[in-house]
């Protein structure tokens, strides 16, 4: 999976793009989006043929240079979505062209195209998808997404990361299976990471087959905690049958409840501790029934919330 960086830029630079598994710029991955605002120019040929299924979905802009191309697998799809568009270098007739499964499926000759619209057929996608949104509410993020039509629909997953590179799961959803009328779905993560971060939009079918939708940035500031407070967990790693340290600095409350989760936002422990100064120390034991992965550590009071994550190896 790939996705422009916010930026735009050439098809072929890699810091155009924030791929995974695969190094950027896009190679044989089966999903490539470019992110409303950011235009792409293929300045050089992008053969992708050899790949296999290739879904390509543009909600900004991409150009072409004079005389170069862009190559897919049969069975592939390139899609504009609403306000995406298509352009055209210089050279007229086929200097230009979009190639799927060898044949020109569009070119320069048929001048600048504006989405909706979608070249090659992969099947009948599972669920169409209209809009997906994140947005700041307060000290939360609001995650809101509409669908259109759905097919072997089991569930959505959202997902956030703070790089576009590592994701980590925010919730899970259920789907409404087969449908063809509008859909609207809301959830609501109550941890966000602060600073620059991005949500996306994970959904499976009934088979396990599963497709990625956009991604969309959000920057959250945490306006809960008034001071400078921050919690110091060490160390980290840590090993199943050691303890993690929390260290409470410069917070000073009457009682604080503790809590420890991961991703999927499964509690592992829970404890209010009395009479926080700066300096107090607590442990949380790692437990055997605790499985290796990433891990949050929340401490909040009535009217604030400090957050750390660790590493269990």
């Amino acid at each position: 999976m790939c996705t422009t960086t916010g930026t735009g830029g050439t098809w072929s630079s890699a810091s155009t793009w924030v791929c995974m598994p695969e190094s950027a710029p896009p190679g044989c991955v089966d999903s490539i989006t470019i992110l409303a605002g950011d235009s792409v120019y293929v300045a050089n040929t992008v053969d992708l043929t050899g790949c296999g299924v290739v879904h390509i979905v543009v909600y900004g802009a991409l150009g072409f240079k004079t005389g170069k191309k862009l190559k897919l697998d049969d069975g592939s799809t390139f899609e504009l979505k609403s306000g995406g568009s298509m352009s055209p270098g210089g050279g007229g007739g086929s200097s230009n062209y979009l190639e799927i499964g060898g044949n020109q499926v569009w070119t320069a000759s048929d001048g600048r195209k504006v989405g909706p619209l979608t070249y090659g057929s992969a099947g009948v996608l599972p669920v169409q998808l209209i809009s997906f949104e994140a947005n700041i509410n307060g000290n939360r993020v609001d995650v809101q997404w509409v669908t259109a039509t759905e097919i072997n629909n089991d569930y959505f997953t959202i997902e956030k990361s703070f790089d576009g590179k590592i994701w980590e799961v925010v919730s899970i959803v259920d789907g409404s299976g087969n449908s063809n009328q509008l859909q609207k779905y809301f959830d609501i993560d109550y941890e966000p990471l602060v600073g620059l971060s991005y949500y996306r939009l994970k959904q499976t079918d009934y088979d396990n087959k599963v497709e990625y939708f956009n991604i969309v940035p959000v920057k959250f500031e945490n306006n809960v905690s008034s001071g400078n407070g921050i919690l110091n967990l060490f160390p980290s790693p840590v090993s199943v049958g050691e303890t993690v340290n929390v260290e409470f600095s410069n917070i000073f409350e009457e009682e604080l409840l503790v809590v420890m989760r991961d991703i999927k936002g499964r509690e592992f422990y829970s404890k209010m501790i009395m009479n926080v100064e700066d300096g107090k120390l607590i442990g949380v034991p790692i437990e055997s029934h605790i499985p290796p992965g990433v891990y949050l550590i929340t401490a909040s009071s009535e009217n604030q919330l400090y957050s750390q994550r660790f590493i269990v190896k």
